[in-house]
């Protein structure tokens, strides 16, 4: 019994978290797609990468058994698909359906490796471990749900600080580099172990509102390492194979960590991190006394960044935080602060200064495809607010201001991957030069030497090297050939060149001479320094980490270290799970190994039916119901389909059902189809009618029938993706048209309208919506525009019409992070015979929903947090923050009033309610997906009465 209710648990999970339509999302339509097919890829990929495609094909195979060795198994080969046009660097791996998808553009912000290198190694383990979950699990599941099913196991009963812990672990064990070897990686846990101390289990792993919490990238290297450490190089392989093979468990993952460990995960966690501790606390020095804090000390966790220096002393930063959102401020000497401008999402590293003039590189999504989009270089004044913008040939990153304050160098990547030193006239938005580097380096932070010369980073296969360009004859030259770990974010003040670099195991502030090529140390800080500015006299500011995020100080004392007095840095946990493993892999490739490629038909490949189950899933609206279904996806993300047979439990009848979904063009068309049985009931009235004929009694009977109906929609949609600065912006008209064909039977009674019906609705959606922080509880400001209207077209039937119109303002409220809602909408119907359309407008909270002629709707809303607990409930529920929300709706209905069956006047009415929800966002069963959970109370004065409602919604994009 107990196995099947775990199944029936893992049928529930499956039905809501839309699994098995894991979109993120399409690639422009003009691509031409080939394909290359090893012994264990396939890689899909733009026409024109085919030269990058081999390359990465060679390394893929070179990894394969690299990234299997520590888990013991080979995984069946798996198609990767390359999205080449993003400005978005990142990686995935996913089933239902199997794919793995890579983001083929660096970020400014990566360790000293190739990016396709970098996503190889981690990707890839990945597939291992899915694919060793996949090859353990008993068949049931898989014959049962097909894909999804292996889905459901690997993301409901891992956790995501293993998935990718362990992924961290294995790139870093499997290079000389890896996350695991970078300072800044490791700092976050040891600042907060050191002066907050230890967090619980649950705060560590599902988060806080109330306090920053390091990811589950940096908790997962911390616990899958040393976990690795201590119990050896097997010990993960035998919790996943004891996982796999026994799925219906309550918590398998904790009962095969306890079997192989010793310890279950809560253990496991605390006993690490008191080691940790132990050791952070009795070698971490005092905090140092050459800085001089000027952010003043802020209440909840922020981060002052991108450092420079005005000529009047104060300083401009870019300031994040838990309960703000991203600005640039300006900072006095005593710590005050003034907005100067809120920017877009900015890409990492890539914010520089000159003179009273930011510049950096934002992200522009394109208007239609996610996986596309571009870089808008912007410029803006301090003192006059003037704004200026570079829209960039390609995908830009690293603005930086040339001395004369007329062109703008940054790096750029085209969708074949080859990287450049860009240089654009500031006026004209031409291209002014170009470098690329023999061996087609990636760029990092450059910086001005001079109106014709640059600094710059650049990533070579020994790692990054600092060097100088050329503009005049388009070449470059390595200034220095040691090997400095992970140098970044440069600064040059007339002959020096400062950097940040981890050469000592901790982010600490450097300085190259030019003239003499001497390379010192200016300060080593406690956890971590960052994002140096100097000013005119040579005054240090840089950014230092605390516990409480990056804090503005000023170095106050200068004490210069030689580089090579400096003992180059030692990680043992890196250098135990690299011991574990197989070695480091060449990853050279061979000119003369060429794969076989041929074209990819997308036509081919609009189908490929990956799970299935014994109940019927809509994912589209979270339904799930007895019958049978069956799912599909193609790896390109454009087309989804749902087949199935689905029976309606509350009419006790069954209907056959399709739906199929087409994103590869502009629009995206939706087609539905449906056919079956239907079934409503009826009242019968018998009089019994005595000898004189008077009626003496009369008995009322429900009778139930059925009758036969046919269904078909089609609609078209275009999602426009109007998003700028920082503001989210989304454009959609839509237009569906629906057929319904209802047929008598048997038992359908003679007043039941047989015939066809067919409508035609439109509809005009628009938002802008401000940003939110973490804490806010919605947005502080912004607006939805939604319009539509419904009507019958042709057909025996008529539904009549409806119109109506909603908008919602959002407000910020009294205090921080509070809001506030109003909405308004209203409509108008007409009514068909015997049928009508739905409202299209909200009714008031608490009152039953009845058929008007016309409806006007009043809502607002106050909400605000209550507390942010962080409170564990025995592993059952984790609450991280309880929230309340005020609200009054009011209600204004013009109604019919029938008589025998017939509309024959109207009358008015006014409804109202108000009341309070109770909302908290909590995790059960340490599951990743939070949860919101509550329970709103209305009060209806003009029936003196009260509704209750229970509120649920689970957030899957967390995931």
């Amino acid at each position: 019994m107990k196995k099947l209710v775990v199944v029936s648990v893992l049928l529930l999970f499956v039905l809501i978290s839309k699994a098995q339509y894991f979109q993120t999302g399409q690639d422009p339509a003009s691509i031409k797609w080939r394909q290359i097919n090893t012994n264990n890829f396939q890689l899909i990929y733009p026409d024109y990468y085919e030269e990058q495609a081999q390359v990465l094909a060679q390394k893929l195979e070179k990894v394969y058994d690299y990234a299997s060795y520590t888990l013991q198994h080979k995984p069946h080969k798996i198609s990767i698909l390359l999205h080449t046009q993003t400005v978005k660097s990142n990686g995935l791996v996913a089933y239902a359906p199997k794919r793995s998808e890579f983001y083929t553009t660096p970020n400014q912000s990566i360790y000293p490796l190739d990016w396709l290198e970098q996503l190889a190694v981690h990707e890839f383990r990945h597939v291992v471990q899915i694919d060793k979950i996949n090859t353990e699990m008993p068949a049931i599941i898989k014959i049962l749900l097909g894909e999804q099913g292996t889905a459901l196991v690997f993301g409901a009963y891992l956790p995501w600080w293993f998935i990718e812990g362990d992924a961290v672990a294995t790139e870093t064990g499997l290079s000389n580099f890896g996350r695991g070897r970078l300072p800044s990686f490791l700092m976050e846990h040891r600042a907060q172990v050191v002066e907050k101390g230890k967090y619980t289990y649950d705060k560590a792993y599902l988060g806080s509102y109330k306090d920053f919490v390091p990811n589950h990238y940096r908790l997962g290297y911390y616990l899958v390492g040393n976990t690795r450490w201590r119990y050896g190089d097997d010990v993960w392989e035998k919790v996943l194979t004891r996982v796999g093979e026994k799925p219906f468990s309550f918590t398998p993952f904790n009962t095969a960590l306890r079997k192989t460990t010793g310890l279950g995960k809560v253990e496991l966690y605390n006993s690490i991190f008191d080691s940790l501790a132990n050791v952070w606390t009795n070698t971490d020095l005092v905090p140092n006394n050459k800085i001089k804090p000027i952010s003043k000390p802020e209440k909840v966790y922020s981060n002052y960044t991108f450092n420079h220096w005005l000529e009047d002393g104060e300083i401009v930063s870019f300031r994040t935080s838990l309960n703000k959102i991203p600005a640039f401020v300006k900072v006095d000497s005593n710590g005050n602060e003034e907005i100067i401008h809120q920017p877009g999402t900015i890409f990492d590293e890539s914010v520089n200064y000159r003179g009273e003039w930011i510049v950096w590189s934002e992200q522009v999504p394109d208007l239609r495809w996610s996986h596309s989009g571009h870089s808008a270089i912007r410029l803006f004044n301090i003192e006059t607010k003037q704004k200026l913008m570079i829209r960039p040939e390609f995908k830009a990153f690293a603005p930086t201001i040339s001395p004369d304050l007329n062109r703008v160098a940054m790096v750029e990547a085209d969708f074949s991957s080859n990287y450049y030193l860009s240089v654009y006239d500031l006026f004209s938005d031409q291209v002014a030069s170009r470098i690329q580097t023999p061996d087609n380096d990636y760029i990092l932070s450059p910086e001005w030497l001079n109106n014709d010369e640059l600094v710059a980073i650049i990533l070579t296969k020994q790692g990054k090297r600092l060097a100088k360009f050329d503009l005049k004859t388009g070449r470059h030259e390595l200034l220095y050939q040691r090997d400095l770990g992970n140098i970044k974010q440069l600064k040059v003040d007339r002959t020096n060149v400062y950097f940040i670099s981890g050469f000592s195991g901790v982010d600490a502030l450097y300085k190259f001479d030019l003239k003499s090529g001497e390379t010192v140390q200016l300060f080593e800080p406690r956890f971590g320094a960052a994002y140096p500015a100097i000013n005119a006299e040579g005054k240090i500011a840089f950014s230092d980490y605390t516990s409480d995020g990056y804090r503005l100080v000023v170095l106050d004392e200068i004490s210069q270290q030689n580089i090579e007095d400096i003992r180059v840095a030692k990680y043992p946990l890196a250098t135990a799970i690299a011991k574990q493993e197989m070695g480091v892999p060449d990853l050279d490739v061979s000119d003369t190994i060429v794969f076989s490629s041929k074209k990819y038909n997308k036509t081919k490949h609009l189908l490929n039916f990956h799970s299935w189950a014994p109940l019927f899933v809509d994912a589209y609206i979270y339904e799930f119901t007895p019958g049978v279904s069956v799912m599909s996806q193609n790896i390109l993300g454009t087309a989804e389909t749902v087949l199935g047979y689905k029976w309606n439990t509350s009419e006790r009848t069954g209907q056959v059902y399709g739906r199929y979904v087409y994103k590869g063009w502009y629009p995206v068309l939706d087609f539905e189809v449906s056919k079956g049985k239907r079934a409503s009931q009826y009242n019968q009235v018998t009089e019994y009618i005595d000898d004189d004929g008077q009626v003496i009694a009369r008995d009322t009977t429900t009778n139930r029938f059925t009758w036969n109906e046919t269904g078909l929609s089609v609609s078209g949609k275009l999602p426009f993706n109007l998003t700028s600065g920082k503001y989210s912006r989304l454009l959609q008209p839509q237009i569906k048209y629906e057929y319904t064909l209802n047929k008598k039977d048997d038992s359908t009674p003679d007043g039941f309208s047989e015939g066809n019906f067919s409508s035609l609705s439109y509809r005009l959606y628009f938002h802008q919506l401000l940003r939110r922080s973490y804490q806010d509880v919605q947005t502080n400001f912004g607006f939805i525009l939604d319009g539509s209207y419904y009507h019958s077209v042709f057909g025996s039937g008529n539904m009549g019409s409806i119109s109506g119109v909603q908008s919602i303002l959002y407000l910020p409220g009294i205090m921080p992070n509070h809001g506030t809602t109003i909405y308004g909408g209203v409509q108008q119907r007409s009514n068909g015979y015997h049928y009508s359309f739905s409202d299209v407008i909200r009714f008031p909270r608490g009152w039953a929903s009845v058929s008007t002629k016309e409806l006007s709707v009043f809502q607002m809303d106050y909400e605000l947090p209550l507390l942010n607990p962080d409170w564990s409930v025995g592993g059952l529920t984790y609450i991280r923050r309880i929230t309340a929300n005020l609200f009054y709706d009011y209600g204004y209905l013009m109604r019919y009033q029938y008589q025998n069956n017939a509309a024959v006047s109207t009358f008015t009415q006014s409804i109202s309610s108000y009341g309070v929800e109770l909302i908290g966002d909590l995790n059960f069963l340490r599951f990743y997906a939070p949860v919101k959970i509550g329970w709103r109370t209305s009060y209806l004065p003009e029936i003196q009465d009260f509704s209750f409602d229970f509120l649920l919604s689970v957030d899957f994009n967390a995931l």
